[in-house]
């Protein structure tokens, strides 16, 4: 009984809960329908309302018409009140484009954002069919990362066109460049066979522009020092050939010597007298005895003066060419560096030699032997008297300063006079740079 009891109560009470669910669902439908009636007459007054708005546009553009004819057909209205009249259509014309286009701005961003909803829409439903439903398949992705998915490959697409367009630039760019470097190789190959036909190589070989220069400016000094050389050999030949000349004449005219000091003597004879002034033997006092000692004083305050210009001339070159041998060095070392000239087994120091002995047999059978030394030496000879006691022979101390003499010692040769100057001048004439014993003095 007691069963029957509980399964008829909650019968019933299930069946008032079915009733008032039912209930439910009618109200539910009622207010859909009334929903739906409402709907419907929104729609139709917006209809309406549109219809409206179009018939007042139709006859606002109709009166706007009229009002331009009246306006256009009346000839009474002066010609400012006609511009008052056209700028104030102008402005109301303007606000009605305005107020156009804002609506028609309005229409484009609800379509824009319907679009936009669209597109969200039917990008769920594309994942849904491709990785299933919740109840089908489980979901990789979700919806968000999903567009950031998609706005990353549009981002990653636009930088790739970005890209595209820099590589072509870049091509052109390249391109451009490679035109250039051909006109350039052009225009060396032919300066270069140019170089070559002036310098008169018989093979075209590729020039160091860099050591021409410094070649051209070394010559170019060592020019100028053998130019200054030549003046100052110039000079003192004139010297000797005045003395000479005077002394011939005196020669042959039978005149004898007024004072033993006239004439050209050498140092030991200027010696020879000065030490028979200290041992007793002293010259007589007369006019003539003191105007040779004071040619004889002007004569070494001269040759002080000329030795001294050949120690600053002999300096200078030293100096031409220590710069010579440092440029050079620089340029030996800058091609070991790049690798540009190396030889195998063999190292070359400018200052050392190869392997660190010095070479200057090679540098002596390189040098040239000038042609203005034999002249020179042939006139002097010619001009000096062999009979004569008062000169003697100059040594000639030949050969020009190497490299590599610039860091040895001095050390004289066999052939040479152990007593001629350390540093020999850049010419093969070296009468300028003599000892103390052998300069002839002039009176």
């Amino acid at each position: 009984m007691d069963g029957t009891q509980r399964s008829e109560s909650e019968w019933q009470g299930m069946v008032a809960e079915f009733l008032v669910c039912k209930r439910k669902l009618e109200s539910k439908k009622e207010a859909l329908l009334i929903l739906s009636k409402e709907l419907d007459t929104c729609q139709q007054e917006r209809d309406q309302y549109k219809l409206m708005a179009n018939q007042l546009r139709e006859r606002h553009q109709g009166l706007k018409k009229k009002y331009r004819e009246l306006i256009d057909g009346d000839s009474s209205l002066p010609p400012e009140k006609r511009n008052q009249v056209n700028l104030a259509q102008l402005l109301r014309d303007s606000r009605e484009r305005s107020q156009q286009l804002s609506d028609e701005l309005k229409e484009v961003n609800q379509r824009l954002a319907e679009a936009q909803g669209d597109n969200k829409l039917l990008r769920m439903t594309i994942t849904k069919q491709r990785l299933g439903d919740d109840d089908v398949g489980t979901r990789h992705f979700p919806a968000h990362e999903r567009e950031d998915l998609v706005k990353q490959l549009e981002k990653a697409r636009e930088q790739n066109e970005l890209m595209d367009h820099s590589v072509k630039s870049l091509t052109d760019e390249l391109q451009d460049i490679r035109a250039e470097r051909d006109v350039f190789q052009q225009k060396t190959h032919r300066l270069n066979v140019e170089m070559n036909h002036i310098l008169g190589n018989d093979e075209i070989r590729m020039l160091d522009v860099d050591a021409l220069c410094m070649e051209n400016r070394y010559l170019h000094e060592r020019l100028n020092q053998l130019q200054e050389e030549v003046t100052i050999l110039k000079s003192n030949l004139s010297k000797y050939k005045t003395a000479l000349e005077c002394r011939k004449n005196s020669k042959f005219s039978g005149k004898p010597n007024s004072s033993a000091l006239t004439g050209v003597l050498s140092a030991k004879q200027v010696k020879e007298l000065l030490l028979s002034e200290e041992n007793g033997c002293s010259l007589p006092v007369t006019p003539q005895s003191i105007s040779d000692l004071k040619s004889l004083a002007t004569a070494l305050l001269e040759t002080i003066h000329e030795k001294n210009m050949v120690i600053q001339h002999q300096r200078q070159i030293n100096k031409i060419l220590g710069n010579r041998v440092a440029e050079l060095e620089k340029k030996f070392k800058s091609l070991e560096m790049s690798g540009i000239w190396s030889l195998p087994g063999i190292t070359y120091d400018v200052s050392l030699g190869y392997n660190g002995k010095v070479r200057d047999n090679i540098l002596n059978e390189q040098a040239p032997e000038s042609p203005d030394l034999n002249f020179n030496k042939g006139e002097r000879e010619s001009n000096q008297d062999p009979d004569d006691p008062n000169i003697l022979p100059v040594p000639h101390s030949s050969g020009i300063m190497e490299a590599s003499e610039l860091s040895q010692p001095y050390l004289p040769q066999k052939d040479q006079h152990p007593t001629s100057c350390p540093v020999p001048s850049l010419c093969e004439d070296t009468t300028v740079c003599k000892d103390n014993k052998d300069t002839k003095l002039t009176i």
